[in-house]
């Protein structure tokens, strides 16, 4: 399934994991859904939420717009994908 959102952890804990293997936490502050922004393909990875948790989203439709209006931070944000990437 691919995903549309970007999301920021604002409370509770998380766990990512890869083809059945756990990679990373997640905790306040975290974030994931990055390439969601970008493109339309399926995610990457599975955030299974180990406690309650309560978190901060943006759809790939409002981020668009927010982008077209603001180069700076899409600049900023190509940069850490391509950090992720490499």
């Amino acid at each position: 399934m691919g995903g549309v959102s970007f999301f920021v952890v604002a409370e509770g804990e998380a766990t990512v994991t890869i083809g059945g293997k756990e990679v990373a936490s997640l905790g306040p502050g975290s974030h994931f859904g990055e390439l969601a922004l970008i493109n339309n393909r399926e995610r990457s990875a599975t955030v299974t939420a180990k406690t309650p948790m309560r978190c901060l989203e943006i759809r790939f439709w409002d981020f668009r717009d927010f982008a077209h209006a603001n180069p700076d931070v899409m600049w900023k944000l190509l940069q850490h994908v391509a950090k992720v990437l490499s």
